[in-house]
């Protein structure tokens, strides 16, 4: 009778220690991923590094660190470690086709009081339910969710790190800007509403931001009025035009989709005029041949889904690399689901193709896009202090043949690839 409880008991004592030992990787708050080359990318490239997680961030990353006792020990031997990549310009999540259905108001050409958390639908729609997890099995941990182009003021976009239950879980920064577009809106003159023309979408930008300003000069003058008399009226509240105060004062960046160079030219004129900040331009196509202008006034270009070009003479034109090259900061995007969102390394890969640097264009994917809407103290880069956002790749990230092994978003792992389990 002894004889059988102590076996009971050793089996009963040997089970719970392999659950304890199994647990480990899911329970411990350090994780340590090792022997692997890691791009930074601000410190460059570490060959057979390490980097330690602890709860949510990174706590150190370099060749000699220390390793906590019971740390869940991942090797990386013959792998690559890279932030987790960042799309600066996405519509993942606003309807079953790259947010045709839900991006872009359309009832009136000038919308800056719409906000774009209250479209996305993080659980994915048919017939794209997965397009989240999609998207994270393929490295991408957070993007830059915009209105669409059909409206001069589209709205405000938002940030969103790509783990969560809900929208308000997944949100990096909101508003991260204001999306504004130039060019010919035929929809509107189909309406017989302005704008037809540039120049007519150009005009509404201005007629705004002088409203705008009006609107400030009242709620100033209200507010000294009412210092001595206590019965001064405010002004009445503008939803419209409380969201383009962030603009005029400076509180968030402008975003402006353009592609021919005289749109990015009014873009670039409009900015000058109202001051905006952190301007930056979405598709670009043309912006290689304003380089300089573009470049001393620190303007983004956001390049994508197209990444070649060909100039007047049929030459070869690399975008992002070109721009790179000639002094402007470059993101790179997906403009999903024009190219879905999985696809974000690889547009980023057709730049390395044709030229660019490998480290130049994981920055165009992670710490440029992170410095565009101020984030680049916690995202962006594998650096002591930062999110821990990371992507294992068991190979160079710009290959078609490599795989994502593991995701980690604040910490915690979000996707492992079927078969490769640490």
């Amino acid at each position: 009778m002894m004889k059988g409880e102590n076996m009971r008991k050793i089996i009963n004592l040997f089970i719970l220690t392999t659950l304890i030992l199994t647990a480990i990787p899911v329970m411990s708050s350090v994780i340590v991923i090792r022997n692997g080359k890691i791009m930074t990318p601000t410190q460059g490239v570490l060959s057979q590094a390490t980097l330690l997680i602890k709860d949510s961030k990174i706590q150190a990353v370099g060749p000699h660190i220390d390793i906590p006792d019971h740390a869940w020990i991942i090797d990386a031997q013959g792998c690559v470690l890279t932030p987790g990549l960042i799309d600066s310009h996405s519509h993942l999540g606003l309807g079953p086709s790259g947010g045709i259905t839900e991006d872009n108001e359309m009832s009136n050409p000038v919308t800056p009081q719409l906000r774009i958390i209250d479209s996305i639908h993080p659980e994915g729609v048919e017939p794209h339910r997965l397009s989240f997890q999609d998207a994270v099995a393929q490295g991408v941990t957070t993007i830059i969710a915009r209105p669409g182009s059909g409206n001069v003021i589209g709205g405000q976009s938002a940030a969103l790190k790509l783990s969560g239950k809900t929208v308000d879980d997944m949100i990096l920064k909101f508003p991260c800007d204001m999306k504004m577009a130039m060019g010919r809106k035929s929809y509107y003159g189909n309406k017989g509403m302005m704008p037809v023309t540039k120049m007519g979408t150009a005009y509404l930008v201005r007629k705004t931001m002088l409203e705008v300003q009006e609107y400030q000069n009242a709620w100033e003058r209200y507010r000294e009025k009412a210092k001595n008399d206590p019965t001064a009226k405010p002004p009445k509240k503008n939803l419209k035009k409380e969201a383009m105060l962030k603009v005029l004062k400076q509180e968030i960046p402008v975003h402006i989709h353009a592609s021919p160079a005289d749109d990015i030219m009014t873009a670039v004129r409009l900015g000058d005029e109202f001051d905006f900040y952190r301007l930056s331009i979405g598709h670009g196509v043309e912006a290689y041949k304003i380089t300089e202008e573009l470049a001393k006034r620190d303007v983004f270009v956001v390049v994508g889904p197209q990444m070649i070009t060909f100039d007047d003479k049929g030459h070869l034109i690399n975008l992002a690399d070109y721009l790179h090259k000639h002094g402007v900061e470059v993101n790179i995007m997906t403009d999903a689901d024009v190219v879905q969102q999985e696809f974000l390394r690889f547009q980023a890969a057709i730049a390395v193709k044709y030229g660019m640097d490998p480290l130049e264009a994981l920055k165009a994917i992670t710490i440029n896009p992170a410095r565009l809407i101020g984030k680049e103290d916690q995202i962006g880069s594998l650096e002591a202090g930062k999110d821990a956002d990371l992507v294992i790749f068991d190979g160079d990230p710009f290959s078609l043949q490599t795989s994502v092994i593991k995701v980690f978003i604040n910490g915690k792992e979000v996707y492992t690839h079927e078969g490769k389990n640490e």
